[in-house]
């Protein structure tokens, strides 16, 4: 068997830890709603634990989110043992990734769905709920609830509320605390590289989409040779997702470059055979999907920071615009006061247009006021010479 069971990964990773205390740490995040406990492992790596310093660009990633999907959990551990340096990708160049390294703080879900995973190891290959049969990424308050044609019990159950589930209290409370730049959601099924949205068939307007844009069309033809599928979620797959975490965290998190990574699918595969269909079988593909997914993510890492335009750069530490300071007030008074506060993002994009609307004013206001200086300037007839 090429694959670790929970229990093993989880250990591997936690030795990992220990063996690097200088760079990984790990915590064990915990939640439970009416009788159902669930538990997160989360592992932070920063080079001489410096995750406080608030010029630190910050990455989330999470995996296993399905509990049939076992090779996104395998992919946690390698991009974790490169982390490391305990293993190396190929072609790598150390010093430059080490400078990016250094002003990065990465937290890492090797494992977001446990029981669901121990459900898949009891011999329910196609489970892909949690361990009480809810779907994990149907859980999220963003169109929460709502049901396509298609609409499977099994396969999309959302659950009794947003957020009833343990597992994505405790993702949302790590997204808000750690507020971090960049997201990923790792999953398997297919090859794809998907930004938000999942719940409509466009992508968003603005800058931060034109830039996740860029930033998948890069690793799909850097690293895939433009295998991948690309493209909002909702536009691609050809069915609409509501309710997932992708969709939240760029929506109502507002996390400027959020993505959900598919990263293996076998599309040949017998509709019952799930763990064939989710997860390669054979030694050889095994070791090619974590090698180039693990290379696809450190280039994420050295270019998603120069694309948001936070990396070696101080003078991007000391100017921050109006839609990024309102971003992050608004943020800072949601960790405060918990869910109270995010009735503020729906009046967020009013909020701006009045700022904006007011500095032009203010513009316009100054070029007429210095243009009538200018004009009765050269009004002004010339003082009469003095006898002398």
């Amino acid at each position: 068997m090429i694959f670790f069971n929970s229990a093993d990964l989880m250990e591997e990773i936690e030795a990992l830890v220990h063996r690097h205390p200088n760079k990984l740490s790990i915590e064990t995040m915990e939640s439970e709603n009416k009788g159902y406990e669930a538990q997160v492992a989360v592992v932070t790596y920063c080079r001489d634990r410096k995750e406080d310093d608030k010029s630190m660009f910050r990455i989330l990633l999470t995996f296993g989110q399905h509990g049939r999907e076992l090779i996104t959990s395998e992919l946690a551990l390698r991009i974790l043992s490169i982390l490391s340096e305990e293993e190396f990708l190929p072609k790598l160049d150390r010093k430059s990734m080490n400078s990016t390294l250094d002003k990065l703080v990465i937290k890492v879900v090797p494992m977001e769905n446990l029981n669901g995973r121990k459900r898949v190891e009891a011999g329910d290959l196609c489970e892909r709920r949690n361990g009480r049969g809810v779907d994990l990424n149907r859980n999220w308050s963003v169109d929460w609830g709502k049901k396509e044609k298609d609409y499977d019990p099994y396969e999309k159950n959302p659950g009794t509320a947003p957020f009833s589930e343990p597992e994505s209290q405790i993702m949302r409370k790590l997204a808000l605390s750690f507020e971090p730049h960049l997201w990923v959601n790792v999953h398997s099924g297919m090859q794809a590289l998907f930004m938000p949205y999942d719940h409509r068939n466009t992508t968003p307007d603005g800058s931060s989409s034109v830039k996740m844009k860029k930033m998948v069309n890069d690793l799909n033809y850097r690293h895939f040779q433009g295998h991948c599928m690309t493209g909002s979620g909702g536009g691609s797959v050809g069915y609409l997702a509501h309710g997932t975490a992708t969709d939240y965290i760029y929506d109502v998190a507002k996390v400027p470059m959020a993505f959900t990574f598919e990263i293996y699918g076998d599309e040949s595969a017998p509709a019952k055979d799930c763990f064939r269909m989710f997860n390669p079988t054979n030694l050889t593909t095994f070791k090619a999907v974590l090698n180039d997914w693990s290379a696809a993510f450190f280039t994420l890492f050295k270019f998603g920071p120069q694309l948001l335009g936070l990396a070696n750069s101080e003078e991007s530490a000391k100017w921050v615009s109006i839609d990024d300071y309102l971003d992050g007030y608004l943020m800072s008074r949601r960790n405060r006061y918990g869910k109270e506060m995010e009735v503020f993002e729906l009046g967020l994009q009013e909020i701006r247009s009045y700022f904006r609307l007011f500095m032009l004013s203010c513009i316009i206001l100054m070029f007429m006021f210095c243009t009538r200086i200018s004009k009765s300037k050269l009004q002004r007839p010339n003082a009469p010479v003095l006898p002398t």
